[in-house]
């Protein structure tokens, strides 16, 4: 009995980790494509200048911007939190 109700709630764990995962993929990648797409229109370039691996390359870095942003955000609205002191 408790084997199944274990495994229930292990599998209900993991799909409900997957949704989360996929969910700030989605958010950090179209994040990143309108950085990229900013970008581009700042030094005036259009999507076909670019090869592939480029374009792969300017998402990927953008990407890693995003996260370390996020990163940023969040720990220092916990410090923030833990000290008492609301949102500024």
């Amino acid at each position: 009995m408790f084997d199944k109700i274990t495994k229930n709630t292990i599998d209900g764990t993991k799909s409900a980790k997957d949704f989360t995962v996929k969910k700030w993929k989605r958010f950090i990648r179209k994040r990143a494509l309108k950085r990229v797409e900013k970008l581009m229109t700042y030094a005036q370039k259009k999507p076909e200048d670019y090869t592939k691996e480029e374009m792969r390359k300017l998402i990927e870095k953008e990407e890693n911007e995003v996260i370390s942003n996020l990163k940023a955000t969040v720990g220092l609205s916990s410090v923030l939190l833990l000290l008492g002191i609301p949102k500024l």
